[in-house]
């Protein structure tokens, strides 16, 4: 799964009036992942006080406006740092309007070369707004701004919340380091073609819904389940909202589980949610890595220890991305739920759909929800993919789903929702 990334406040520093001439402006690079381009564009400003900072944008994930953590430089290079991501750039400057660098993303490093452009139209969002769409603003549980886009008609329409998967995953279903699959977005599409209201949005500390003096260290699971609340509080109360579903995703699977114990929801829907605690799918995953015995060998006492509560202080080098010290907080306190608990006390209809194809959530955990909760409605789809994608006969085309945008959600996962929401 992808692991939950967060903003931190941003570090502005005080260049030479010379190089501030150098570096402000718009620059585009493109990263090349897995024969996908990726766009990518750094934005840089004088403001009033004599210092640069600026916003970056990843237009291909309708990401805009991202904010560095810090900007360090000089006549020659430049290190950009970008803590929402887990992730930084190295670059140097060739002349006054190229740079050659690396994007560094949880230890990964590719090739990212920028150009100096023109005006700001590499940052438009490629897909134009949809009939109906509107960007609404929420006030999340501790008082931070919550992006999202409402689609529907009006109030008398069900409507469903779409809540994203882990990691730094838009409300479209994109991150900002893979490309563009747009699940999200088109389940909204798919849904709206039904009648269906939906909201779909940036969780706290993602995208749009980024912000200066967040900390990753500072978030924990919960946090994440109570903005869900005050969302269904918003739809319900403020925009009237009568009859409202939640349909999670991945790790929004629980989030949006959790959420329904505590509101009148019409409905819940589970899309490739995990049916085990999430060490024993982590675990899991991570043993099918090419990684060195002795590291694998380590993986259960680093869990045994983040559930009794205690931060793990020794890691290996290369799980550092996936037990950071600052996000040791976060997973210890997703550590405590089982969802195969949660879901028993549940007393709203129930959907769980799984696809056979999905290499990160498997069958037996959709098998785990359904017989914790016998009142249930259970769907293994043929072939689909973590990505809600056809993957083909025997998932031929997995990879693709992750890697080409343009393939359409799986027809019979928008079916089976919209008969579990219609009925």
């Amino acid at each position: 799964m992808k692991k939950a990334t967060l903003l931190v406040v941003i570090v502005i520093f005080i260049y030479p009036s010379l190089f501030a001439q150098k570096i402000t402006g718009n620059w585009k690079g493109n990263i090349d992942v897995n024969g996908t381009e990726i766009p990518i564009v750094f934005h840089f400003n004088k403001n009033s006080d004599g210092k640069i900072d600026g916003k970056w944008d990843s237009p291909k994930q309708n990401a805009i406006g991202l904010p560095y953590s810090s900007i360090d430089a000089n006549e020659d290079s430049v290190h950009i740092g970008i803590k929402m991501i887990d992730g930084s750039y190295e670059g140097k400057f060739i002349n006054n309007d190229s740079i050659a660098g690396m994007w560094t993303q949880r230890g990964n490093q590719l090739p990212l070369n920028f150009s100096r452009t023109n005006g700001d139209a590499e940052s438009q969002m490629e897909m134009p707004p949809h009939p109906g769409e509107k960007e609404i603003e929420i006030t999340s549980a501790v008082g931070s701004k919550l992006y999202g886009t409402l689609l529907s008609k009006n109030n008398q329409q069900l409507l469903a919340i779409i809540i994203a998967g882990s990691g730094p995953t838009d409300r479209n279903g994109n991150s900002t380091i893979s490309a563009a699959t747009n699940e999200y977005q088109m389940l909204a599409y798919s849904l709206d073609s039904q009648n269906i209201a939906t909201f779909r949005y940036d969780k706290r500390g993602i995208a749009k819904s980024a912000y200066a003096g967040m900390k990753e260290s500072d978030l924990v699971f919960d946090d994440y389940v109570k903005d869900a609340e005050k969302i269904f509080d918003y739809l319900h109360d403020t925009l009237g909202f009568k009859n409202i579903y939640f349909i999670g995703h991945s790790e929004g699977s629980l989030i949006a589980m959790l959420a329904s114990e505590k509101k009148k929801v019409s409905g819940y829907i589970s899309v490739a949610g995990a049916g085990r605690p999430i060490d024993e799918v982590l675990e899991e995953q991570m043993q099918k890595q090419p990684l060195p015995d002795s590291v694998k060998q380590q993986i259960p006492a680093i869990f045994t220890q983040l559930k009794e509560g205690k931060e793990v202080n020794k890691v290996p080098p290369v799980l550092v991305s996936l037990f950071r010290k600052s996000i040791q907080p976060y997973i210890i306190s997703w550590l405590k739920y089982s969802p195969q608990k949660e879901i028993k006390k549940l007393n709203c209809p129930v959907l769980i759909l799984q696809g056979s194809c999905d290499i990160q959530v498997s069958v037996p955990d959709a098998n785990n929800l359904h017989e914790a909760n016998n009142k249930s409605t259970l769907a293994i789809i043929p072939n689909m993919s973590h990505t809600l994608k056809n993957a083909g006969e025997d998932c031929v085309d997995e990879n693709k789903t992750y890697t080409d945008g343009s393939m359409p959600l799986d027809k019979t996962l928008v079916e089976d929702i919209v008969n579990f929401i219609k009925k």
